[in-house]
């Protein structure tokens, strides 16, 4: 059989995920080409993040209407009703599992949830990146251990690594200097040295740098395998970071930089949400309080660069009921960490500060979209000057605040489709939450 295959990949029109499916397909003797609109051979596609709904729309309403569209990706895993709504099969979980079948397939034919692909076993390929520089992708694990509440990499599926002969044949292989040994936190990988080993043996950079402070208070040894680290501090006080499965107190903040000093890591990136669920003012000052304390303790002109980002709860997460932070108010923010501050010794750099309120009713609709609110993701942009319009118009279709706090009793736009340890979820959901505040 022909396939064909396309992708929305930043600056690329393929992505790791689709070269998996394409491999494996290759290998039982099917055939992949590029896409070709005039043709009529089926397309497979890749929808990673919910965004990528209005150009995957955009694309497959102008496309040749005898194609076959077969999606697959985090997103049409997670959300696969706005898709189906839109004539195309969607594949849920990983990509290895793939064979045209139907045991992991759902569309307009589907009348109960379905189970998820997973595999026993990964298997790292080499995939070669030609966006701004050259350089070699290679999966090192899949999964997180680390079941943060809000985010769909430690729920979505279980965690397994990549064995490290596998690993060492493909960094053997890769003519590229530059690597990414991608994970979500490739610290977490049981044989994480020897892997380092194998890339200096070899003279390889490796360009990944996002880590967990968890891990790295467990293992600091491992610092001195990188110069660069990106990691999730998320919350802005004690209380949110562990209502949201992050339990660092200020004190381990403070410890894991002083580490990095130690190690002569000379810049930290802290990604950071803001918007949670019952966040306040209080919270706000408690993380003016911990810059305060990296200021007084770190040396002077030390960098710390902080990406804040709006929280939007994602689809099949404990956070998935949460309201989002469409109505949050900034002004605490404002006040309290960017238009004061009190010492200066270090650098601290706010990039972004703020998400634009259009650009979080969009992610919502994206993640919130069920095949009732189709024409209202192709319209979507009609609304940019009317915001309000679109959320009435979502309730009037789904009964429910498109930005609000999600009933409980309710069902969600893909229960329909996805079979997820939703009980489990909404256990978390109120005990650790809903009964805390």
């Amino acid at each position: 059989m022909v396939f064909e295959s396309f992708s929305f990949s930043g600056k690329s029109i393929n992505c790791y995920g689709l070269e998996i499916v394409k491999k494996k397909l290759k290998s039982i003797g099917h055939e992949i080409k590029p896409f070709d609109n005039k043709s009529e051979n089926p397309v497979l596609f890749s929808l990673y993040w919910p965004e990528q709904l209005y150009d995957f729309m955009k694309w497959r309403y102008n496309m040749n209407p005898k194609k076959h569209v077969i999606v697959g990706g985090n997103t049409a895993t997670v959300n696969p009703a706005p898709l189906i709504a839109m004539k195309s099969d969607v594949f849920l979980g990983d990509g290895e599992l793939f064979d045209n079948g139907n045991e992991y397939i759902v569309s307009l034919n589907t009348h109960k949830p379905v189970k998820k692909a997973f595999c026993e076993n990964i298997y790292p390929i080499k995939f070669e990146d030609v966006q701004d520089n050259r350089r070699t992708f290679c999966e090192m694990s899949r999964g997180c251990r680390n079941k943060c509440m809000f985010c769909q990499y430690g729920w979505l599926k279980p965690y397994r690594e990549s064995d490290i002969a596998d690993l060492m044949h493909t960094i053997n292989s890769a003519k590229t200097k530059s690597i990414r040994i991608f994970a979500a936190d490739r610290f977490q990988h049981s044989k994480y040295p020897e892997i380092r080993h194998i890339l200096d043996k070899k003279g390889k950079c490796d360009t990944g740098s996002d880590a967990s402070l968890k891990f790295i208070l467990k293992n600091p040894d491992y610092l001195k395998y990188t110069r660069k680290i990106r990691v999730g501090i998320e919350g802005m006080s004690t209380k949110l970071r562990k209502m949201i499965g992050k339990n660092y107190t200020d004190d381990d903040i403070v410890n894991f930089c002083l580490l990095l000093v130690e190690n002569n890591i000379k810049c930290l990136d802290f990604y950071m949400i803001y918007g949670l669920p019952y966040e306040n003012e209080d919270d706000v000052i408690q993380f003016k309080n911990l810059l305060i304390k990296l200021d007084e303790k770190l040396p002077i002109g030390y960098t710390i660069a902080i990406h804040w980002n709006a929280f939007t709860p994602s689809a099949q997460t404990p956070f998935q009921w949460a309201s989002s932070s469409y109505y949050y108010n900034t002004e605490h923010m404002c006040k309290h960490l960017f238009e004061t501050r009190e010492n200066k010794r270090i650098k601290i750099m706010h990039k972004p500060k703020f998400t634009s309120k259009w650009t979080i009713l969009r992610r919502m609709l994206a993640i919130r979209s069920s095949t009732k609110t189709v024409n209202l993701l192709y319209n979507v942009n009609k609304y940019k000057k009317a915001p309000t319009l679109l959320v009435n118009k979502y309730k009037e279709i789904m009964g429910v605040d498109l930005c609000g706090e999600w009933p409980l009793e309710k069902v969600f736009p893909w229960d329909k489709y996805v079979i997820y340890d939703k009980d489990k979820m909404k256990s978390l959901y109120t005990n650790r939450i809903l009964k805390q505040q």
